[in-house]
């Protein structure tokens, strides 16, 4: 029978799902930045247009890996690994970050900047994907070990920036990944047993503002008010703006807690709150929408893959997304703690956006390359 054509294996809605998903953020950052005296859309030294060119070349940056062979991506995972991990270790050294938030996050390379913990994530999944691919059947205990080995230095070097919140999704997309891949009841009971005994020295090794944010989560969660004007401030504006958007919003431009900056971070960690507010739970349904059919596509790709490595992917792709959703989400409906991650496609950040994209022209890749019939 004759070759299925490459582009009806394309997936076109893995392009248009998430170039919606931008637009939607260009107008709640533009909103969110651009003053109540902003006399016109998009003004040139605005937040939105910065976001959209890191779009533009997010966008070719898909196309250009949809168009590479993603089975080479597995001679070059544990190369792209170690390079990340020399990036990262180069933070801890000239890295650029904010004092008001006690991070150093950044690389500055004139007037662009890089995070390197944005690009560990995709070359922790390829590692893991090369890792976990390498035998068949259950995943043996040296896969196991491996991967650990594997996550437990980037955990690190970006737990010592700090950043918490990114450190902890490095160990969901592990998890999401060895589970995958055939994680046995006694190698979880294994994992979970040594997560229990490690508890308290995680504990004791969180930062004093770390356990402050736990500490103030579970006091806002008895009264909203315990904290209003320290650890949660964020959490009450949030509270207040998403509970004043009602039914369809006060309307872009038009929320009172985001233009009157009574949320702080509104254009990154809060950006969700500033939907909330100005369109509304509509556009707060429009948005999971989005979302959850999005992560049904990436699992289609997964369920077509020709070979375990490109399934492993797919999955590690997955997890990725769909554990900064939820803390995201969470955060700003007082659910989880804060924890500084941003919102996929939505929350500014050039790094961030720029390296989803290319996770996505990768699975196009995968689409494309798929084996012609299935058994």
């Amino acid at each position: 029978m004759p070759t299925i054509p490459w582009w009806r294996r394309f997936d076109p809605l893995l392009v248009i799902v998430p170039l919606c998903l931008v637009l939607y953020g260009l107008a709640l950052i533009h909103s969110a930045t651009c003053k109540p005296d902003c006399a016109r859309w998009f003004p040139p030294s605005s937040w939105a247009v910065r976001q959209a060119i890191y779009a533009a070349v997010g966008f070719v940056t898909m196309g250009l890996a949809a168009c590479f062979d993603y089975r080479l991506s597995r001679a070059l995972a544990y190369w792209t690994y170690a390079g990340a991990l020399g990036l990262l270790g180069l933070v801890l050294f000239i890295g650029r970050g904010s004092e008001e938030y006690g991070a150093r996050r950044w690389i500055s390379l004139g007037s662009v900047d890089i995070q390197p913990s944005e690009i560990t994530k995709l070359a922790l999944v390829l590692a893991l994907a090369r890792c976990l691919s390498a035998g068949e059947g259950t995943l043996s205990w040296k896969r196991l070990a491996g991967s650990l080995l594997l996550v437990v230095p980037p955990f690190a070097l970006i737990y010592l920036q700090p950043d918490l919140g990114t450190a902890l999704s490095l160990g969901a997309i592990w998890f999401a990944m060895v589970s995958v891949a055939g994680l046995r009841v006694r190698q979880l009971a294994a994992l979970a047993g040594g997560a229990l005994a490690a508890a308290p020295l995680g504990w004791l090794a969180l930062h004093d503002y770390m356990r402050n944010r736990i500490a103030i989560f579970f006091q806002v969660l008895i009264n909203p008010e315990s904290d209003p004007f320290g650890e949660g401030y964020n959490m009450l504006q949030a509270r207040i703006s998403i509970g004043s958007g009602g039914l369809f919003g006060r309307g872009l431009t038009h929320g009172t807690q985001t233009q009157l900056d009574y949320l702080r971070v509104k254009h990154s960690d809060f950006i969700f709150s500033v939907l909330a507010e100005e369109l509304g739970f509509v556009g707060g349904i429009v948005l999971f929408a989005l979302f959850v059919f999005l992560l049904f596509r990436i699992l289609r790709v997964a369920d077509r893959s020709r070979d375990e490595y490109g399934r492993l992917v797919a999955f590690g792709v997955a997890a990725w997304l769909l554990f900064q959703v939820v803390v995201n989400l969470g955060s700003n409906l007082t659910l989880l703690p804060v924890t500084g991650m941003p919102l996929p496609f939505l929350s500014v950040g050039g790094s961030s956006l720029v390296m989803l994209l290319l996770s996505f022209g990768l699975l196009q890749s995968v689409l494309v390359r798929r084996m012609k019939y299935r058994y």
